[in-house]
């Protein structure tokens, strides 16, 4: 059984508002830039919440931490203008920081009750072997922040509530979603390196070649075994390469008490 069928709900490209939060500035993009890009097509409008600065995330030495943390919010804001994001907000923990789920949940939920998304977009914490505590503690939190926005009782402090009707996660090792982003693939690519800070360096020609193959991958697996949503233009045929991103999309009510999400 499909709950999200069962409540009418939009599939992902149907969306007309979603919030992307990420642990670091560019996790968006290398989990969901095509699909971003598809729905900024669709007339949806896109928020991008940056959980951390994203100060220690690059193989180059700096000798002051807020000088990487100026550079990276820069080239945040130069992939978001690729994609079409509409705006964004900062939570300016430290990367890596000591942080807790809890301290991010409040301020997560103040920000989906006042821009009332039609679906939350996040990493997923549930991923096998995810050992990076950012990407852990931030998909759990946006998760939570997720079903507690519509709750009557909780949070009455942070604004009124709303419900959030679904949730997507990427990074995901249980994807029941896969998004044809053939014709933005290279916008995809183009996005990702925006973040030059990260990417710019010897080791580019390996990760943008992993990069290729992970998406080709996930589209062909994808076309076998998952809920396939097309961009609306037809690719053209003949094209030898396709590539896709995937995506574990449930309803909110999956998110608890619902032994049978894994398998959704």
């Amino acid at each position: 059984m499909n709950i999200r069928h069962v409540l009418q709900l939009p599939n992902l490209l149907e969306v007309k508002s979603i919030i992307c939060v990420q642990p670091h500035p560019d996790d968006n993009e290398v989990g969901a830039a095509g699909t971003l890009r598809i729905l900024k097509d669709h007339h949806c409008d896109i928020t991008f919440v940056t959980v951390t600065d994203g100060r220690h995330g690059t193989s180059a030495v700096f000798q002051n931490p807020e000088e990487l943390v100026s550079i990276r919010r820069k080239e945040r804001i130069r992939a978001g203008e690729l994609l079409g994001v509409t705006r964004h907000i900062e939570c300016n923990f430290a990367d890596g920081g000591n942080y807790t789920e809890q301290d991010l949940i409040a301020p997560l939920v103040h920000i989906f009750r006042e821009i009332k998304p039609d679906m939350v977009m996040t990493i997923d914490p549930w991923m096998p072997y995810e050992a990076h505590p950012d990407h852990v503690k931030v998909g759990h939190a946006t998760a939570t922040a997720a079903m507690f926005a519509g709750n009557l009782t909780m949070f009455q402090e942070v604004g009124h509530p709303h419900s959030i009707p679904q949730i997507a996660f990427y990074g995901t090792s249980y994807p029941n979603t896969m998004i044809d982003i053939t014709p933005y693939f290279e916008t995809k690519m183009q996005a990702i390196y925006t973040h030059e800070s990260q990417f710019a360096n010897e080791d580019w020609p390996l990760i943008s070649q992993f990069f290729r193959m992970q998406a080709a991958e996930q589209y062909n697996k994808g076309i076998q075994s998952m809920e396939t949503l097309p961009h609306a233009q037809t690719v053209q045929d003949g094209l030898v390469d396709r590539y896709g991103e995937v995506f574990k999309v449930l309803a909110l009510r999956e998110l608890h008490f619902f032994p049978n999400a894994i398998n959704s």
